[in-house]
């Protein structure tokens, strides 16, 4: 018998492509991280603009203490394009939300920096949700879009940069 021993061991291609591949793995990884950063920031402001509807409800209620007559008549009829809603703001929690220019709340208004949400309504044209003072409901078209204002941005973001969801909220008498 030989006294040789027959060893196997990776050559030294198979270690340079192996090295060479885990570095790419490793580049390609850190490249996405920024991205993902960024899904999830926009998705954590997703999930806060979904809260918006009930506190909106709240919100809209405690201004029809007042009469919903008078709330009707702050809330203009929604246009084919969609500007110049009955505006209100919310921080970026979504904790605090209030009408920019009407019956201000008791906790006080928002700080400009706070405005992160920004939420417009309007109220429909045709039956059957348009607003008749003889119904026991008005309904609403609500758009929310973010971000509204940054911090130390003296300026709103522009419109077309922010993001938007659309939906209906009715409040009864």
């Amino acid at each position: 018998m030989s006294g040789r021993c027959h060893r196997r061991a990776f050559s030294l291609v198979e270690v340079i492509m192996a090295t060479g591949i885990f570095a790419a793995s490793v580049t390609v990884v850190i490249a996405l991280l920024p991205a993902l950063a960024r899904q999830g920031g926009e998705s954590v402001e997703s999930l806060a603009a979904q809260r918006v509807p009930d506190l909106l409800r709240h919100e809209l209620n405690r201004l029809g203490v007042a009469g919903v007559d008078a709330l009707a008549g702050q809330i203009p009829v929604m246009p084919a394009a969609l500007a110049d809603g009955f505006v209100l703001v919310a921080d970026r929690e979504v904790v605090r939300l209030h009408a920019r220019d009407y019956l201000p709340p008791a906790a006080g208004l928002l700080a400009t920096d706070e405005q992160f949400f920004l939420v417009e309504c309007w109220r429909f044209p045709g039956e059957p949700l348009r607003f008749d003072s003889a119904k026991g409901f008005m309904a609403l078209m609500v758009r929310v879009s973010w971000p509204h204002r940054l911090p130390g941005a003296g300026t709103p973001v522009a419109t077309e940069a922010r993001q938007e969801f659309l939906f209906t909220v009715a409040i009864n008498r």
